[in-house]
């Protein structure tokens, strides 16, 4: 119900996407979910329901889940500062969620392609505190260090990745082989 039935997530953004997610990531999710490590009251009402009780419940709720087409149209943002959205994620995501936001199935890496930008963006800002224990360190103190018209710039460039537009420069690195550092246009 809270997801909608093509698990897109709720129509406002609020709500995330499930479709097409990593399924052993989503696996991983409803067990912090159940086990209290992650606080989401919706979520631990769902994660106690019979339905959800045994490991096998779970890997079948993630399949079906995982097996689902991805959101076509996503929530968005402004997309106002796409540029420096660009530029954060080139430097500070890609690397665990693939140049794509695809994520990594082995490593639990969740996909972020695609995902609705009002949820990206209340995950972004909550990150050091909200899944404390739950996220890596070096991604919840590179999120802290941002100034909120970046995390802003980068929940809105990833609701818009996966989409079949090209976003912005698709040059890559420079001829060294590396990206050039962040510029923000913001004081």
């Amino acid at each position: 119900m809270c997801h909608q039935p093509n698990a897109w997530g709720s129509p406002d953004g609020a709500i995330p996407s499930l479709a097409g997610q990593q399924e052993r990531y989503l696996e991983r999710q409803l067990a912090v979910f159940r086990s209290g490590a992650r606080v989401d009251t919706a979520m631990q009402i769902v994660t106690a329901h019979p339905s959800v009780t045994y490991q096998d419940d779970i890997v079948a709720l993630a399949r079906y889940l995982t097996a689902l087409d991805p959101n076509p149209n996503p929530v968005q943002g402004s997309g106002k500062h796409l540029r420096v959205g660009q530029e954060l994620y080139t430097h500070i995501c890609a690397d665990c969620h693939g140049v794509a936001g695809q994520g990594e199935a082995a490593n639990r890496v969740p996909r972020i392609a695609g995902q609705n930008y009002p949820y990206l963006k209340r995950q972004i800002e909550a990150a050091a505190t909200l899944h404390k224990g739950l996220a890596p360190p070096e991604m919840t103190s590179a999120l802290h260090s941002m100034r909120p018209q970046e995390l802003d710039a980068l929940a809105d460039y990833i609701s818009r990745l996966g989409n079949s537009e090209p976003l912005l420069d698709s040059s890559g690195p420079d001829a060294m082989g590396k990206y050039p550092p962040p510029r923000s246009p913001f004081p």
